[in-house]
């Protein structure tokens, strides 16, 4: 049995009988049957579970003022320009089409210029529009819409969108609708996905429940007819295999889609700060460098680092091991860098298992020693998307932030 209104099962119906009876001290009027099923399914059924879940939700929304927010947020300037996604159209059973250029967007920019709490609030008002527009499709269509189906587009995508902080605040966002939004997707579509959405995927799949998980479909590049087999062409834009245009032509439908872009650094928060209070902290010794030895299980594994140094710059590089000597391959070349500046950061991807090596070097400044603070991560890819991926997802230039090679 699905677990939906005419299709429950004896002992799922007792199971709705009992919750709705559990809750009955928070529920209002327009908490029918399919808005309670929705959080038992997303539970398995564990009735305390759900109980849980729904009332953190209800107090959680209550403490953000959600009805009156919805009436009263305008989304900052930053937001409504820069941000990505919108509505298209419907799929063929009427449920909403989200189309999200997410490799468009501006992940560090994105951050520097604008208050985690605003992203919250606008992911907050364009879900319950969403709830809003489900339900009057319900009304038109006679028969529950409860669930948007995501066409989630990486054209575009750089390393900067498997950042850590901009990682670290998406994961918000996808925690929030998890937790307030059960059982709101019906399928997420990945479109032109490289060879980083592995490695992507599995830094971001632990804020997803399994359930959402198994709704995330890896299309790759070759992804027009599958689109199509769920969406009419007429409510899909042509960029994305449909023939919605803007009156102008254009395919890519911007009078509905937000495209996102750069964003200028005008728009940048002056007191806007990176948390460096969780990185590690070391001395380079003047005229010596600072080995730091990390382990690569898997290949096709990232190593992504983030660092600043405290009053001049500092050199940095990462090499492998090469056996059991001490002979080194480089892998980056050392560079020094303007970390007392700006924070550096980059990713690089390895291929082969084994020991590698990042390092601050300071051999050249026999005057001043280094203090370093510092982030290194190696992130392996998810090999399930790998897979899925096959052999033309592009893969990405290494990208780093070196300035002058020593």
């Amino acid at each position: 049995m699905s677990g939906r209104v005419g299709d429950l099962s004896p002992k799922q119906e007792d199971g709705l009988k009992e919750f709705r009876k559990n809750v009955a001290d928070v529920l209002e009027a327009h908490h029918d049957d399919h808005f309670l099923l929705k959080w038992l399914r997303a539970r398995h059924w564990n009735l305390k579970k759900a109980e849980e879940m729904l009332r953190a939700s209800l107090k959680y929304k209550k403490q953000m003022n959600v009805v009156e927010l919805c009436k009263t947020w305008k989304d900052p300037e930053i937001i409504d320009k820069y941000f990505v996604g919108g509505i298209s159209g419907f799929d063929k059973e009427g449920s909403p089409v989200w189309c999200e250029p997410f490799g468009s967007l501006d992940a560090k920019g994105i951050i520097y210029s604008t208050k985690t709490s605003d992203l919250i609030k606008n992911k907050i008002v364009v879900s319950e529009n969403m709830e809003t527009l489900m339900e009057e499709q319900s009304k038109k269509l006679g028969r529950k819409v409860d669930s948007v189906v995501v066409v989630f587009d990486l054209e575009h995508v750089n390393w900067h969108h498997v950042w850590k902080p901009f990682v670290d605040v998406y994961g918000q966002i996808l925690s929030l609708f998890e937790a307030n939004y059960p059982e709101a997707l019906k399928k997420c579509f990945v479109t032109r996905a490289p060879r980083l959405f592995a490695v992507g995927y599995n830094m971001m799949k632990h804020f997803l429940c399994e359930d959402t998980r198994n709704k995330v479909v890896v299309l790759g590049n070759n992804f027009e007819s599958e689109l199509l087999k769920y969406i009419d062409a007429d409510q899909l834009p042509a960029h994305f295999g449909g023939t919605l245009r803007d009156p102008d032509g254009n395919p890519r439908y911007t009078t509905k889609i937000r495209y996102g872009g750069k964003i200028p650094e005008s728009y940048y928060l002056k007191d806007k700060d990176l948390n460096t209070d969780a990185m590690q902290t070391a001395t380079v010794g003047r005229g010596s460098t600072h080995d730091l030895e990390y382990t690569v299980e898997v290949p096709g594994s990232v190593i992504s680092w983030e660092f600043q140094s405290e009053g001049a710059d500092v050199g940095f590089g990462i090499f492998k091991k090469d056996g059991s000597d001490k002979a080194l391959t480089t892998i980056l070349p050392t560079s020094r860098c303007k970390s007392n500046i700006v924070i550096e950061d980059g990713q690089v991807k390895v291929e082969h298992p084994g020991t590698y090596v990042v390092r601050f070097d300071n051999t050249y400044s026999w005057v001043k020693s280094k203090k370093i603070k510092y982030s290194i991560e190696v992130l392996p890819p998810d090999n399930e998307v790998e897979n899925q991926l096959g052999n033309d997802a592009p893969e990405l230039a290494n990208e780093s932030s070196q300035i002058t090679q020593l």
